[in-house]
């Protein structure tokens, strides 16, 4: 009768590097059964590649604006790293405030709003009144002009406007 173990023993997986070995040998009085041997040195690479991706990908400025695809910011040769402030946008026509979708009527409402809040949490805090506008670069000069004298009213006398280094 055939026992399962030797049949085992004798089909395992064997290394190459592992049975030609002399450091290991594979008959005699230090015969040892190796199954499988790990490739630690390929893993490594694989890990090595992986975390040089991933620091190489990180952001430590953090993301202020998130930016639709069909959306083409204006170019500018001189800006400035943009700080997080209330965020107006314009996006296929509709308005946006701090991703709250509004009207041309309720913008300064919201503005308002967004600038009480700040005085609530912060009382001792003078407001510094930045709003950044995100509009793609074909949009019309009315349309800007309708959020900028929004935000004048509402008490933003600081508009930036979030631009693409040329």
């Amino acid at each position: 009768m055939i026992s399962t173990q030797r049949i085992l023993n004798e089909t395992s997986l064997q290394s190459v590097i592992g049975s030609e070995s002399q450091i290991n040998p594979k008959h005699g009085k230090w015969k040892r059964n190796i199954n499988a041997d790990l490739l630690l040195t390929a893993l490594i690479d694989a890990f090595s590649i992986l975390v040089i991706f991933l620091l190489m990908s990180f952001s430590s400025t953090g993301d202020v604006l998130f930016i639709n695809k069909n959306t083409e910011l204006p170019k500018a040769s001189l800006a400035t790293v943009l700080e997080r402030n209330p965020v107006v946008k314009i996006d296929d026509g509709k308005l946006y405030v701090e991703d709250k979708e509004v009207t041309a009527e309720t913008i300064v409402s919201e503005l308002l709003e967004i600038r009480k809040k700040f005085t609530d949490i912060r009382p001792n805090e003078e407001y510094p009144g930045i709003v950044t506008i995100q509009a793609d670069r074909r949009v019309k000069y009315e349309q800007l002009n309708s959020i900028v004298l929004a935000a004048s009213h509402a008490g933003f006398s600081d508009v930036r406007f979030a631009v693409m280094m040329k």
